[in-house]
């Protein structure tokens, strides 16, 4: 068919013959709007249907049409047997228009996200649980429709309140959002900022670009683009697509922290020429601190996610403690029944606790004082920071034990269940001895 002449391509794909865009059973035909080049186009279905034996669902078929005339339009209607179509429809879940694309329009990503999180339960699953769901489930689906479109901030604001509303189902989180979407470096859990997230996905298309690679849709827009030359070069005005604005904005901003195009050519291909380079980008966008001084602890892999969690909130004071609540009369601490329990006294200074702190550091050899966050991250810093599996034990043995001490606390008050040092003790070993396998002789001398 694209090789007869009397062919009418449409205006936007002459140049590179474009006839048709298919994945799997989606089809998307493109031609001019004449009676002859449809007629071409139906014929060849038809064609492929009679050799194949697949036909044309008419009624899950469209035709859109622009530029022309009612009598046209309806010739080309009798022609085709499809129904009229109306823009944005969506091709591959994704909303296409010849406008820009309204909030109404991205529906679809955010009811796939609540969808998500009205069939999860929020009662009986973890804090911890939610942020694994919303850093594994949720940001997967928000991954395709942000590395195509560029969203709109109340697209943002609105996915952002779906998870801080499923993570802390409260009037009043303990941490704000935009504080859980840092890095851990900066004091946050590793969640995806959406904002920094679309402009490092958008950012790889931007090298492809300059990269010239070999896809169909990065060879039409350099052809569209060619009177501009290199990307580096190419204008704007206000009818340009959000896609393209987006990507000449990040194109503006890369320029700018660089210092020069040459160097913002060097830093995406420094990104994009191996396998990390979404990550890289996003931490270029993120413009991370890494000032953090919890952050060399809860950074480690072998860490419980339950028991990072506990600690994340421990580091940051955030834990509801007594002395909080303002339900509460009596702010005494429930485990040894003495002073105001307060995050730093429940943790350090109760006798209970430090009690497990003393079982717990003759277990693993720590003779150092850890009698409050500071001491802890001084004593991790200078002497048990490394890398070995007696090192990695205590740093998994701080967090087991601050979370089984917060855990015995809410038992203590909420079921009045009195806390046994050996059996909380014993706990936290075996929970150390679990998550470290290759380490049973070392700990089998060590317990």
């Amino acid at each position: 068919m694209s090789r007869s002449p009397y062919y009418g391509f449409h205006p936007k794909c002459l140049n590179l013959r474009i006839t048709h865009l298919a994945y799997a059973d989606d089809l998307l035909l493109l031609s001019r709007g004449d009676t002859r080049s449809v007629s071409m186009v139906m014929h060849c279905l038809n064609s492929f249907g009679d050799m194949a034996g697949l036909r044309v669902n008419l009624l899950k078929s469209n035709i859109y049409m622009a530029g022309i005339d009612v009598r046209l339009q309806d010739e080309l209607l009798q022609i085709t047997g499809f129904t009229p179509g109306t823009l944005p429809f969506r091709y591959l879940g994704i909303p296409l228009a010849a406008r820009n694309l309204r909030s109404s329009d991205y529906s679809k990503l955010v009811d796939a996200i609540a969808a998500k999180f009205s069939c999860w339960p929020r009662q009986s699953n973890s804090y911890a649980g939610k942020i694994e769901l919303v850093r594994s489930v949720v940001q997967g689906i928000e991954c395709f429709w942000l590395s195509i479109l560029p969203i709109p901030n109340c697209i943002v604001d609105a996915i952002h309140s779906l998870c801080r509303k499923f993570v802390w189902p409260t009037k009043h989180p303990r941490i704000a959002w935009n504080s859980i979407c840092k890095p851990i470096e900066d004091g946050g859990l590793g969640l995806k900022d959406l904002k920094c997230w679309n402009k490092a996905l958008i950012a790889k298309t931007l090298w492809k670009i300059h990269m010239r690679k070999e896809s169909l849709w990065i060879r039409w827009v350099n052809h569209v683009y060619s009177h501009f030359g290199e990307v580096w070069n190419w204008g704007w005005h206000k009818d340009e697509s959000p896609l393209i604005k987006q990507i000449l904005a990040i194109r503006n901003d890369i320029i700018q922290r660089t210092g020069s195009v040459d160097a913002a050519a060097c830093t995406l291909n420094s990104w994009f020429t191996n396998s990390y380079g979404i990550g890289k980008a996003y931490d270029f966008f993120a413009k991370n601190n890494g000032k953090w001084p919890w952050k060399p602890l809860l950074s480690r892999s072998c860490l419980l996610p339950k028991h990072r969690f506990t600690l994340w909130l421990m580091a940051h004071s955030k834990l509801r403690t007594r002395d909080r609540l303002v339900f509460v009369e009596d702010k005494t601490c429930i485990l040894c029944k003495v002073q105001i329990e307060t995050v730093e006294h429940l943790f350090f200074q109760c006798s209970f606790s430090c009690d497990v702190w003393r079982e717990i550091r003759a277990w693993l050899g720590m003779s150092k004082n850890m009698g409050s966050p500071t001491a802890i991250l001084r004593a991790f810093r200078n002497h048990y920071g490394g890398k070995s599996t007696l090192d990695r034990m205590r740093i998994m043995a701080l967090a087991a034990t601050v979370y089984h001490i917060w855990n015995a606390r809410n038992r203590s008050m909420f079921e009045n269940e009195d806390p046994r040092l050996q059996d909380m003790v014993k706990r936290i070993k075996i929970v150390v001895l679990r998550c470290i396998p290759n380490s049973i002789d070392l700990c089998t001398a060590l317990i």
